[in-house]
Order: C-alpha cells, then sequence, then structure tokens
C-alpha cells in the first residue's frame, strides 16, 4: 500500500533550517542528509504504520546517520490508511515535553 505524505509548512521550515547548517559545514554533507530523509519519507509513503509510536497518535521515523527524527501521523477513513502528514523534524536532543507542545500546536 502507497499513501500520499503531506508535510507541514513548519517542519518543512525546520528541515530547511538543518539542511543549512550541515550546508554551512559541508555541501556534500547537506546532501546526504537531504537524501535520507527521502528514504524515510519514501518508506512512510510505502509502510506508514511501520514508525514508532510517539506521543499519542504520532509516530516518527530516523533519517539513517543523521540526529533528527521525522515525526508524523497517519490519517485514515475508517480502517483505510488514506495519508501520512509530517508534523516535525526534531533533532533528537531536543526536550520531549517542548516537542509535544509543538506538535499539539501542529495538528
Amino acid at each position: 500500500m502507497s499513501v500520499p505524505v503531506r508535510i507541514h509548512p513548519e517542519a518543512k521550515q525546520e528541515l530547511r533550517q538543518a539542511l543549512e547548517w550541515y550546508k554551512a559545514i559541508d555541501p556534500s554533507l547537506a546532501s546526504r542528509m537531504r537524501r535520507q530523509v527521502d528514504l524515510a519519507v519514501r518508506g512512510v509513503r510505502r509502510f506508514p504504520l511501520a514508525g514508532a509510536p510517539i506521543f499519542d497518535s504520532y509516530r516518527h521515523v530516523v533519517p539513517r546517520h543523521f540526529p533528527y527524527m521525522l515525526v508524523y501521523r497517519v490519517l485514515s477513513s475508517g480502517t483505510r490508511t488514506t495519508a501520512a502528514e509530517v508534523l516535525a523534524v526534531f533533532h533528537l536532543r531536543r526536550d520531549p515535553d517542548w516537542m509535544e507542545r509543538q506538535l499539539g500546536a501542529r495538528a
């Protein structure tokens, strides 16, 4: 099963900031992170329920080799999964309480 994946505007901004930070260090790092994020989103598209549960009805995936998580929710109609929405791109060292408050404001 494959579902569309929407990216919340704030998640796009968080990803842009992370990519800019890596680009300032080494442009190839930014390219590698982008590739890993794309692979993670592709995984969510193909297997939306595979992400580890986090905070209520949210799930997350971690792009390989980078200390970030993509937090998303699975949208459904009845028993059918219809889409996934990436709500945030958080650094793994963020305070979990802060992350949960941010997600609540975006949902």
